[in-house]
């Protein structure tokens, strides 16, 4: 993996937009290969899209090794932006769980899937030195207050989702020991991991590479992308949407912990209490 820092004399833009723009092609096909082989008769289109996930993640790996002794910024980039691959990789690489029903291992999937994404995210940060303040997570006491309106934002976000979605619920019944299971569970695998990849490492490379309202747009699409399984666009410009909005707040308040308030709750909203209170 590269190791790379931003400092005054690394390239401050990345030249090479094509070279993202492709990147940000291959991971929509991926996705659009694995939501919609999904009950063809063969399997080898979903193989397909994991193949392209797993190939993204050695290319880009690879690419940003690279690259990292003349362009140490598009280096880190490239190598932050394999996470996102990385996602789908450990999620599909899960053999069937025998004995559970659908959608309700979910939960299961996603805990086991937590750990090592975990330790991913932590290998990346530590080797392109990313401190946790530089990642938002030290956020001194007096800016909690403002993090915990952000992170409210997630109940009417999980409901307006689910609207949109109507998904079937991940508990088997609505109560408390069920909840905060869950919720742990949607915390970690959610919550902190995709906020960290997205919102943290990514966002801040990308600024480095690409400017503010580039790297922020180059980041909520990459977000955006991995929603395609749900094959709604409805909720694919919905998603969008909530991606600028943290992203946006990130960057305003440089804490994560808004944003993995609300991304945790509108998942908790969406996926364990919306279904039995609305549905």
């Amino acid at each position: 993996m590269a190791t790379a820092t931003a400092t005054g004399t690394q390239t401050p833009r990345i030249p090479v937009p094509a070279v993202l723009s492709g990147y940000l092609v291959l991971l929509v096909l991926a996705e659009s290969l694995i939501a919609y082989g999904d009950g063809v008769r063969s399997a080898s289109i979903e193989e397909a899209g994991l193949a392209v996930h797993i190939l993204l993640v050695f290319a880009l790996l690879i690419h940003g090794v690279v690259v990292q002794p003349r362009q140490a910024t598009l280096g880190a980039l490239l190598t932050a932006l394999s996470l996102a691959s990385l996602i789908r990789v450990y999620s599909l690489a899960l053999p069937p769980l025998p004995g559970q029903i659908l959608p309700r291992d979910t939960l299961v999937r996603l805990a086991l899937v937590s750990a090592p994404l975990l330790v991913s995210i932590a290998a990346v940060a530590y080797v392109q030195r990313i401190r946790p303040r530089d990642l938002g997570i030290l956020t001194p006491l007096r800016d909690w207050p403002v993090q915990a309106a952000i992170a409210l934002t997630g109940l009417p976000l999980g409901v307006v989702e689910y609207y949109i979605l109507r998904p079937e619920p991940w508990i088997s019944e609505l109560t408390l020991p069920a909840v905060v299971g869950a919720t742990l569970v949607i915390f970690l695998a959610t919550g902190v991991s995709e906020e960290l990849i997205f919102r943290g490492i990514l966002m801040r490379r990308a600024i480095e590479g690409l400017g503010t309202t580039a790297g922020l747009m180059f980041v909520s699409v990459a977000f955006t992308a991995l929603h395609i399984f749900f094959r709604s666009p409805a909720d694919l410009a919905f998603v969008f949407g909530v991606a600028l909005f943290y992203g946006g707040a990130v960057i305003r308040t440089r804490s994560l912990w808004g944003a993995i308030g609300s991304h945790t709750l509108g998942n908790v909203v969406l996926y364990l209490l919306a279904p039995f209170l609305i549905g």
